[in-house]
């Protein structure tokens, strides 16, 4: 057997979708990226709900961390949905997130996890997408609850923008990439970075773009670094009185003032 067939097989083993099997490209607008590990139980019903959404200008990318439970064989029989999908080992979801770059062909990214879902608003948000450079977020139910908020400088440093609610533009990822010493919070410092870059903007749309489940792993996940520099981000990243206010949140007003004479 020669060496292009026996490399052929390996490609076949480890990787497919539709797109392996078109001739012609299409012009995407959004790719939907999945990254997944052992998923078997929820991934069925993701698919679903993307299936239900699908259009010609979306894609549906899923980067698989070398499931061992049945995930592959769920991606293999749904390959009327997905576009594409690969299953290799990683070094967790930030480095399957970033890997996730190379394969998708959409000028804007959203990432859900295998146990969310696609919702109605999620059609409406993509007619919106027009100016590359910006960041399109919208809103979701988050816990079983509609989240609504519109974020500022400031909220920023109470809660992260759920990656589950937001279009990111590819030119993103030609500049940054997901922090992997963040092992659970590489999103929150990624959207700190490009607050604080000139060349983003971000806008809220007020359309229902998903379902956010409660088990996500930084239900369970501590991220150690982050917390420890939890402080010098939003300093760094933010307004400075944003910055002062968040203290004064966490530290009361003699700590935060404390911070303040020592210009920390």
């Amino acid at each position: 057997m020669s060496q292009q067939v026996q490399l052929a097989k390996v490609i076949r083993k480890d990787q497919g979708g539709s797109r392996l099997r078109e001739t012609v490209n299409k012009e995407l607008l959004v790719s939907v990226v999945c990254v997944t590990l052992n998923a078997a139980k929820t991934l069925p019903s993701l698919i679903k709900s993307i299936g239900d959404h699908k259009t010609d200008s979306v894609e549906f990318v899923v980067v698989d961390g070398k499931s061992t439970d049945g995930t592959i064989n769920i991606l293999k029989e749904n390959e009327n949905v997905i576009d594409f999908w690969i299953s290799k080992p990683d070094d967790g979801i930030y480095d399957a997130m970033n890997r996730a770059m190379n394969y998708v062909k959409g000028k804007w990214v959203i990432f859900l996890g295998a146990d969310d879902l696609l919702l109605d608003g999620f059609n409406e948000i993509v007619t919106l997408l027009k100016d590359t450079n910006t960041i399109y977020y919208g809103n979701l139910l988050f816990y079983g609850k509609e989240f609504l908020k519109v974020y500022d400088d400031y909220y920023l440093t109470k809660l992260n923008i759920c990656p589950q609610a937001i279009f990111y533009p590819k030119a993103v990822f030609n500049k940054y990439n997901f922090d992997l010493k963040y092992n659970v919070y590489a999103d929150y410092h990624l959207n700190l970075r490009c607050w604080n870059d000139p060349h983003f903007n971000f806008v809220h749309s007020c359309h229902m773009v998903s379902y956010f489940s409660d088990g996500g792993f930084s239900s369970y996940e501590k991220d150690v670094i982050f917390e420890q520099d939890k402080d010098m981000l939003f300093k760094k990243y933010l307004k400075r009185t944003s910055y002062y206010r968040y203290l004064n949140r966490t530290l009361g007003f003699f700590g935060m003032f404390a911070r303040f004479i020592q210009n920390k």
